[in-house]
């Protein structure tokens, strides 16, 4: 035993030694004497080391002896230990009874492992720092850690220092930062599970295992990431994370240059650390204002190494590209992780995807390395287009456009940069200037062939002299900023009208004004059910939202499909939903639920992909400030600068929305209420500048007029195509916006009534933003929830008529008033939607024309459709007696015969009728029904024979499609064709 803590003892001391020497070089020759408190106040201070940011790109290594079973996942022990059947199923297969995780520390090997090659494949990718998993939850080390005795790459597997030895090969071979990754916990620790046992009011484990490891890796290795993980089960207090950080910032011999994450304890991620990474794969998509860290594998199932992953399992180069992109022009960091082998191998795949990403960066790390997020992250025109924007010291503040898919024609339409006559665009890796013109849509650039570029993944066209945009407080100005692309793409969000006005549950939201003005259904209601005295302010300690789980409602809203979730965090009654300093006493906070809801909301939605909305009403009804502005004809502004401005203030910077929802502006102007320099704010200096959108009432002569998007008014639909994006507010509950406990069934709109005006707004370039009414306890009601998880279902088939479409050259069909249609953004689809189900199967379109290499499917069928192009179908008469219906023959066998008549007159008799089709010999399209009798093409009125007339002629360009058996389609509203290679 003493031979054995002597030799951990020189090893860990000789490597100190070592480490310490090579990381001279990383010491900046300056050292700050800023100390840094055990607080999080103190620690958030701390300016993140210039290098992680200008870094963009690491690498991310997941080894341990989870690589030895390599099934499943790195989580391999926990899952086989907790029952995990296809763990259990294959331990039986492959182990023999009484086989231990540790039995597989020995064939941890490590055998092919040559550190150099690894440095020099991380040096090829384009990467600038590696993250190697020091411990994963396993416990076990990858180097001869003191505190891991027995456990650890030294005594036993490969008896190697796994960690120092790729340490030095990086520091020595390569100019990549080095850093660890460390889990907190140990899953089957004894110590750990004393702990957990106490609740966390012990700290055996943490004060002779977790911290100790971390001195340890500090000071044998210094580390410049210190990746911690493993946190979620206990607080950071429990891990005495605070006290180790200060030391790490202040004394330790990577204080200087140090980066670390957020997983530092339970509700820590995206809240504090050096820079955020929240959740696994966390990639906002939008810019997030701290620094963050996209830590994501290209085994898409799992981090570490599976033998049993196939191909279709790994991201695609494209695709790692493309993650690559919009993470950096997001302001985020990437690290991508591979899985070694037990043997040490980096596979080939992964080797592949590594160096194909290297070589594009070699053509274009202009666009990624030290660059900072632009003005705009993607196109607001043009999707698959992100920008970066040069450091701080590029002069020209080149700007980046990053273009993944080719565009048609080698024509690149950018909405989003202004240039002026001195503006330069070129392609990286490319030769000379572009050529490029400013169209009524935005710049339209013209690209070289793409043969002549060295890359085939994405492009990247530099543009030099752009126009700085900043937005006046003008409308002028104000309405020139392009609309934030993801808004258009969205299409469909959730309305929620919540405050105190639930609780009464009666008549509409407006129920204090109703009362107050003595409508008398109000006034009655008021007098029979509580006593005389009762103030709308004594409703406040009722409005409990006892059962209100954020989570909960954020489900709901996943599962409708919305992509877009606006709140009201005050209406007229002037009550907030948070604890605005500008409400006393008339907040969540401090009367009723005692929460911040707003916050508490806020909070589960930045969980998923939905963006957050709020809704903040200009005036209140009954605010003594704002009644003596209104009496003084708004000439006094006392309300506006003491009461609503501030809370505009306080709800973006407090809570960062997506969305800015005004209401209640009419009646007085935009001078009184500062919109257009609020406005202003939002779109050059707010943190949410890139991505807000905003509506269209902010004053009187606002409706309709300004705004990103207008609304116009309630339940605003106008039924035809709009120059402006606009949005269709409206509400289930077809006679309130607030809930109603006495509301009826026949007061809510169906779900064919909901498709109904979700697909009629979208056709027409609208987006549907649908209202649901919570109770006072934070319900929201069956009714309710049965209606949005249909509009879902409905989405998981058909969302892809919805969802980042835009209109096509006819909204609603020429032939067809049933019939809408959306179009793809590249034009290759067409999508005509069906409100109702054919006759007969057989769906008659008047307005999109067929060409030969048309298809035709309907969504959510693998199944082709039969279509004829080029067709007119006209019905006269009446079937006044009992024959076979043409409907009936149409659906029969026969008709197969009767398609395929081409250059002969072919003649089918209806039985129990003495009529023909006959068909023009030279266009078998061209037929008609004639009575044997009569052969005219008039209508024939026999009571005892068919009386109708089919005719078909091929001029009138109508389209004739074959729908399928109802019964065996996935949905049960609306139905959804998709056209390609349309002519018009």
């Amino acid at each position: 035993m003493a031979f054995v803590r002597w030799r951990l003892g020189f090893l860990v001391g000789t490597t100190i030694l070592v480490h310490l020497v090579e990381s001279e070089s990383t010491t900046p020759a300056s050292q700050t004497n800023v100390q840094y408190n055990a607080t999080w106040e103190s620690l958030d201070s701390r300016p993140l080391p210039q290098w992680y940011d200008e870094a963009k790109i690491g690498i991310f290594l997941h080894w341990g002896v989870f690589s030895v079973p390599s099934f499943g996942s790195e989580w391999f022990w926990i899952n086989w230990r907790e029952n995990v059947s296809k763990y259990v199923e294959f331990m039986d297969k492959n182990y023999p009874p009484g086989y231990t995780y540790q039995n597989f520390a020995r064939d941890f090997t490590a055998e092919f492992y040559n550190p150099d090659d690894w440095a020099e494949l991380f040096q090829s990718s384009g990467a600038k720092y590696v993250v190697l998993t020091s411990k994963h939850h396993e416990g076990y080390t990858l180097w001869p850690s003191a505190v891991s005795f027995s456990w650890n790459s030294m005594d036993v597997g490969p008896h190697r220092d796994l960690l120092g030895e790729l340490a030095s090969s990086i520091r020595s071979k390569t100019d990549l930062k080095f850093g660890v990754y460390h889990s907190l916990m140990d899953w089957f620790h004894p110590l750990y599970l004393r702990d957990k046992f106490t609740l966390f009011t012990e700290q055996m484990f943490v004060k002779q295992k977790s911290i100790p490891e971390l001195h340890e890796l500090v000071n044998a290795y210094n580390p410049e990431v210190i990746w911690s993980d493993g946190d979620w089960e206990a607080p950071d207090s429990y891990w005495t994370a605070k006290e180790f950080l200060a030391w790490l910032y202040n004394d330790s011999p990577v204080k200087d240059t140090v980066v670390v994450n957020d997983r530092w304890g339970s509700g820590i991620p995206c809240k504090h650390g050096g820079y955020y990474t929240c959740t696994d794969r966390y990639n906002p998509g939008v810019l997030i204002e701290h620094k963050w860290e996209n830590c994501m594998t290209l085994d898409k199932a799992s981090w570490g190494y599976r033998r049993n992953a196939k191909l279709s399992d790994y991201l695609t180069t494209a695709e790692l590209v493309q993650e690559v992109v919009e993470t950096v022009s997001c302001g985020g960091n990437i690290l991508i992780n591979v899985g070694p082998t037990k043997d040490g191998i980096i596979a080939p795949i992964f080797e592949e995807r590594l160096r194909d990403l290297g070589s594009w960066l070699k053509v274009n790390g202009k666009a990624i390395y030290s660059t900072k997020p632009w003005t705009f992250q993607n196109d607001t025109l043009t999707s698959g287009v992100w920008y970066t924007q040069g450091s701080e010291n590029d002069v020209d503040q080149t700007v980046y456009a990053i273009v993944l898919e080719w565009p048609k024609e080698h024509q690149l339409l950018l909405g989003s940069p202004k240039l002026t006559q001195d503006s330069k665009l070129s392609v990286l890796g490319g030769t000379g200037q572009l050529e490029w013109s400013q169209t009524s849509m935005g710049v339209l650039v013209q690209l070289p062939e793409r043969d002549s570029l060295s890359t085939d993944w994405a492009w990247v066209v530099r543009i030099e002299g752009i126009d700085t945009v900043r937005y006046n407080a003008t409308w002028e100005s104000l309405d020139t900023r392009p609309l934030p692309q993801w808004y258009d793409d969205a299409k469909f969000g959730i309305f929620i009208h919540w405050g105190l006005y639930s609780v009464p549950g009666f008549g509409s939201e407006w129920f204090w004004n109703r009362w107050a003005t003595n409508y008398s259904e109000y006034v009655e209601f008021m007098e029979k059910n509580y006593p005389p005295g009762f103030t709308y302010q004594d409703f406040a300690p009722e409005f409990k939202a006892g059962f209100f789980d954020p989570d909960e409602w954020t489900e709901l809203f996943q599962a409708a499909g919305a992509k877009y979730v606006v709140l009201t965090t005050k209406h007229h009654e002037g009550y907030t939903l948070w604890p605005s300093k500008y409400s006393f006493s008339w907040n969540a906070k401090d009367v009723g639920p005692n929460r911040d809801l707003v916050g508490d909301f806020s909070d589960a939605i930045r969980k998923t992909d939905i963006k957050l909305g709020l809704y903040h009403s200009l005036f209140e009804f009954y605010n003594p400030l704002y009644l003596m502005d209104k009496a003084n004809n708004y000439s006094t502004t006392l309300f506006a600068d003491q009461k609503t401005i501030p809370e505009m203030y306080e709800l973006v910077e407090e809570y960062e929305p997506d969305v800015f929802w005004s209401d209640g502006g009419e009646g007085s102007s935009v001078e009184y209420w500062q919109s257009r320099e609020f406005i202003s704010w939002l779109y050059n200096d707010s943190p949410v500048k890139d991505t807000i959108v905003v509506n269209d009432r902010w004053g009187d002569e606002t409706m309709c007029e300004h705004g990103d998007f207008f609304s116009c008014a309630d339940r605003y639909n106008p039924g035809t195509l709009q120059a402006h994006k606009w949005e269709n507010c409206m509400t289930i509950d077809q006679v309130a916006w607030g809930y109603r406990r006495n509301a009826k069934l026949s007061d809510y709109l169906s779900i064919e009534e909901l498709i109904y005006s979700l697909v009629s707004t979208v056709s027409t370039g609208g987006n549907l933003l649908l209202n649901v009414a919570p109770d006072k306890d934070g319900v929201i009601t069956p009714i309710f929830e049965e209606r949005l998880r249909d509009i879902g279902s409905w989405l998981t088939v058909n969302g892809e008529a919805i969802y980042s479409t835009v209109a096509w050259s006819s909204q609603l069909d020429s032939a067809n008033s049933n019939v809408w249609y959306t179009q793809n953004k590249n034009g290759s689809a067409v999508y005509a939607i069906t409100l109702s189900w054919p006759q007969g199967n057989n769906l008659i379109l008047g307005s999109p024309r067929l060409s030969d290499d048309s298809t035709v499917t309907l969504l959510g069928e693998d199944q082709e459709l039969e279509a004829l192009k080029d067709v007119s179908y006209s019905v006269f008469g009446e079937e006044l007696g009992n024959p076979t219906s043409v409907d009936e023959f149409l659906s029969s066998s026969d008709k197969e015969s009767w398609f395929q008549a081409m250059n002969y007159e072919y003649r089918a008799m209806i039985e129990n009728g003495n009529w023909d089709l006959s068909c023009d010999k030279k266009n078998h399209l061209n037929c008609k029904w004639v009575s044997k009798q009569d052969t005219s093409e008039e209508i024939v009125q026999d009571k005892d024979r068919l009386v109708i007339s089919h005719r078909w002629r091929a001029s009138d360009n109508k389209t004739l499609v074959i729908f399928p058996n109802k019964e065996t389609v996935r949905t049960d509203w609306a139905w959804v064709i998709k056209i390609t290679s349309v002519l018009n």
